[in-house]
């Protein structure tokens, strides 16, 4: 019996986790936004490939951070925008070494590997600010790699989306 028990303990997990697992890898067909993020060395590139804007964002600046109230190792130069009640497609991807995209608030961490495409997808059902960072030893400033997503209503990343073209357009 003290052999039984735990395996049918293992059992039930496994039966509720699969199809979890299975849920949470598959990428919804009806994404409302797609994003392509590209890891750099010591920066990431996050693409907007509809709209046709590109934006570069590195690890802002201890003073500025402290001057913005904003914490210092998580603010970047220019935060990844994306609408609140909006379905993400990411596309992931690295220009060099092995890095993670990782959002623990969302539940995501995808590898970016040179020469491959990594998908993942989320949902954000709250405004706000927040934040990750590359979650791979990809070498000596990996600690300064952060991630911060600003979600805003879809009205506000519409009018934000009009004026990014003009400043950040790859054309």
């Amino acid at each position: 019996i003290w052999t039984v028990v735990p395996v049918l303990i293992l059992v039930m997990i496994a039966w509720k986790s699969f199809p979890l697992i299975y849920r949470e890898e598959r990428i919804p067909e009806q994404a409302a936004l797609t994003l392509k993020v590209t890891g750099n060395s010591w920066f990431w590139n996050f693409e907007y490939p509809d709209a046709g804007v590109a934006i570069a964002a590195n690890l802002l600046p201890e003073e500025d951070a402290r001057a913005q109230g904003r914490p210092y190792l998580l603010a970047t130069t220019e935060p990844l925008l994306v609408p609140v009640d909006t379905t993400v497609r990411v596309l992931v991807t690295s220009n060099d070494v092995i890095h993670a995209f990782a959002v623990p608030a969302f539940g995501v961490k995808e590898d970016a590997i040179q020469g491959r495409v990594n998908e993942t997808w989320f949902n954000v059902d709250t405004p706000g600010v927040y934040y990750g960072q590359c979650s791979e030893l990809c070498g000596k400033d990996h600690a300064f790699m952060p991630i911060a997503v600003r979600v805003l209503k879809e009205s506000d990343f519409n009018a934000w989306v009009e004026q990014a073209k003009k400043k950040f357009s790859r054309n």
